[in-house]
């Protein structure tokens, strides 16, 4: 190897790497800029990589080996990896005629400027608007700024005249950890949201203006307060706070200073969204009692007096997250039937009126009406992709889509004036392999997230990864690469457990508006549903005789059901409640129920109590062995602790395990390795998107 071959070859370290001209624009790779004369965006450091290592050999092929080399330090990648590299890059580059990225068979990828000829018969198109300061969050969160610059700024471009559209994009918060639940005032000049270190930890409640200024903090208190919603006045903030082992408060606190007051408690639920209306209540969601179906109710914050609202079916999971028009007269809120499966309903903040927006069932993760009061703006994996879209309620038609699917938006607020205040989060999880009490070594590594694992008998593993963009069941065998079973376009896909024998796989998965239960071999071939009612269902399991046992949810609530080798499905006796089952091998089946963190038995003559009792957080990770019940808890500065409870009762910790997601999957295989889904991104900003009409 010569000298430039050598040099060519260097791994990249991009804080040492020069700026250079591409195109009509300038790459700075230290600081993982991409400016152009009208705008600019941030890359994602991996990204920068790619983009560099192509760039040293300008105009001549690189292969998929040397990138290897230069970009991820001579390990060994799956062509996912690299590929969504390079697509991310094609789509920033798209605004640059003069940047080719093109693929070379059988060797790899060539970066070359080509010259353009300008089209003095097109009209210049609208100048982008680029943020004045991209947070922290964009800078690590997959190439996130570009995609919000390609999302939000070009799409504007294809939009019909006179449609709605999304421009001029600018950061709001981009403070370390997160900040989640916008709120805008009436008047669109603060913003109010909960901020704090984490996902599932703490946050209080704080108050910016919209334009510029320093966060104050409206509450410092030892517990999560979230959801904060403005009275129609702008003078009072009401949110939620989260009390452990009992249901959330709902209190309110003048603006911008006084002390919080509690105006009512949930009945059930520890978590709620919160909306004002007009007539001076605070709509929530909340279940009347145990036995019913969460709905939305109404709160008097002066008489501490609650309404239901809505009456949804007996057998959906019920009515969530309700938000009101500017007047504060009509409402928007989501049903859902099953995990991932959920359509918008609007209705008059009576309750009257009452119909779907939208009925294909894809998830709907934020929502709020735009200035017009009739248009109601949502954020969706629509189609696989998640983007911004629009459905006008007065004329119920298919929504339309404000902005390219390449980014995941969260809540979502408005104001009078067609401001729009988003969240952007970034959080991901990799799975992490160990013995119980040595130190976790990553099994996967990606900017993607990794979850819900399980375990053959021979040791093979399996999980849910959105690597190529959705829910998708993955495989993987010893040291080898991880390798996708599936590519099932749904909306969610969760559950995925081998059988006995480890020939196949069953996994539950939402499509086209149904839940039902998939079984696949492990080679990939033969995939068939087993159920074909679309019903909401939860975690499963295999018996030892290849049998499935399926919770799932039916007009009287939620049950648990035997499916044989033939697909006949009967009841299992004393199942009612059962939410989740899970194996023990050779010591059979366990299972919760809902609202109950008694651990249940599953023999021959039903569903009996464990004995000696042995209580579970049914939140909380957990798996049955062997040698008993490995659960996480949370332990001192919310960390996760790795708790293993005996089938004689006795518990011990066994380990602390930092920053674990809690609701994740354990896996444990029949020699007590474990595997488990680690937090590695855990981040949200929040960021102003203007409406206008084209």
């Amino acid at each position: 190897m010569n000298d430039l071959s050598a040099l060519l070859l260097r791994p990249i370290e991009l804080v040492s790497e020069e700026p250079f001209s591409l195109g009509t624009g300038k790459v700075h790779p230290a600081s993982l800029e991409v400016v152009w004369p009208d705008g600019g965006c941030k890359l994602e450091p991996r990204v920068m990589q790619v983009l560099v290592a192509l760039n040293r050999r300008r105009g001549a092929p690189l292969s998929r080996e040397d990138l290897s080399r230069l970009c991820w330090e001579g390990r060994i990648v799956g062509d996912d990896a690299l590929v969504r590299c390079i697509v991310k890059l094609r789509k920033i580059f798209q605004r640059d005629p003069a940047v080719e990225i093109s693929s070379v068979a059988k060797v790899g990828y060539r970066l070359r400027v080509l010259p353009v000829v300008a089209d003095v018969a097109s009209p210049p198109p609208p100048p982008f608007r680029a943020a004045p300061r991209v947070g922290r969050w964009l800078v690590v969160g997959g190439g996130v700024a570009a995609v919000i610059a390609l999302g939000v700024g070009v799409f504007v471009l294809l939009q019909s005249p006179g449609a709605l559209a999304t421009e001029a994009l600018r950061p709001l918060t981009s403070d370390p950890g997160v900040e989640t639940h916008p709120a805008l005032s009436p008047d669109g000049s603060l913003l109010a949201y909960a901020g704090g270190e984490g996902f599932g930890g703490q946050r209080d409640i704080f108050i910016r203006g919209v334009s510029d200024g320093t966060p104050i903090r409206l509450t410092d208190t030892a517990e999560d307060e979230f959801a904060p919603a403005w009275s129609p006045d702008g003078r009072r903030i009401a949110f939620v706070r989260r009390i452990p082992g009992a249901p959330c408060q709902i209190l309110v606190a003048p603006v911008p200073q006084g002390e919080p007051r509690v105006v009512g408690n949930c009945a059930v639920e520890a978590t709620t969204r919160l909306a004002w209306a007009r007539s001076g209540e605070i709509l929530l969601s909340d279940r009347p009692t145990r036995d019913s179906v969460r709905r939305i109710r109404a709160l008097s914050p002066d008489t501490g007096r609650m309404r239901d609202v809505t009456s949804p079916p007996s057998n959906s999971m019920g009515d969530l997250d309700p938000v009101v028009t500017h007047r504060g007269d009509r409402m928007a809120f989501r049903r859902a039937f099953s995990y991932g499966v959920a359509n918008l309903y609007t209705a008059d903040v009576s309750g009257d009126g009452e119909r779907p927006l939208t009925q294909d069932g894809w998830k709907a993760v934020g929502y709020a009406f735009a200035a017009d009061d009739r248009t109601l703006i949502f954020s969706s994996n629509r189609g696989g992709d998640f983007g911004l879209w629009s459905v006008d309620f007065r004329r119920p038609a298919s929504p339309a889509r404000l902005s390219l699917g390449l980014l995941e938006f969260g809540r979502l607020s408005s104001d009078r004036t067609g401001l729009l205040a988003v969240e952007a989060g970034d959080y991901r999880s990799n799975l992490f392999a160990w013995r119980a009490g040595a130190a976790p070594v990553a099994l996967t590594d990606g900017n993607t997230s990794d979850w819900d694992p399980d375990l053959s008998a021979a040791g093979q593993l399996t999980f849910v990864s959105d690597q190529n963009g959705g829910s998708d069941v993955w495989i993987k065998r010893g040291d080898s690469q991880p390798t996708r079973l599936t590519d099932l376009k749904a909306s969610s896909v969760f559950s995925p457990r081998w059988s006995p024998n480890s020939s196949r796989i069953a996994f539950v998965a939402a499509r086209e508006g149904r839940t039902d239960v998939y079984v696949i071999n492990a080679d990939g071939s033969g995939l068939r549903n087993v159920t074909s009612d679309g019903a909401a269902r939860d975690e499963l399991a295999w018996d030892r005789n290849g049998d499935l046992l399926v919770p799932v949810l039916r007009d009287d609530g939620w049950r648990v059901e035997r499916i044989d080798a033939q697909g006949r499905v009967t009841p299992v006796p004393g199942g009612v409640g059962i939410l989740t089952v899970k194996s023990a091998g050779s010591r059979g089946l366990y299972a919760l129920k809902k609202d109950d963190d008694r651990l249940w038995r599953l023999d021959a003559g039903g569903v009996v109590l464990s004995s000696p009792l042995i209580r579970v957080d049914p939140e909380a990770a957990w798996t049955p062995t062997d040698a008993g019940i490995y659960h996480l808890v949370e332990g001192e500065g919310g960390d996760a602790v790795l708790r293993l409870t005996a089938w004689s009762g006795t518990g011990r910790d066994v380990q602390s395990l930092g920053t674990f997601g809690l609701k994740h999957s354990l896996a444990v295989s029949p020699a007590q390795d474990i595997v488990a889904a680690r937090v590695v991104r855990d981040e949200a900003d929040l960021r102003a998107i203007r409406l206008t009409r084209r």
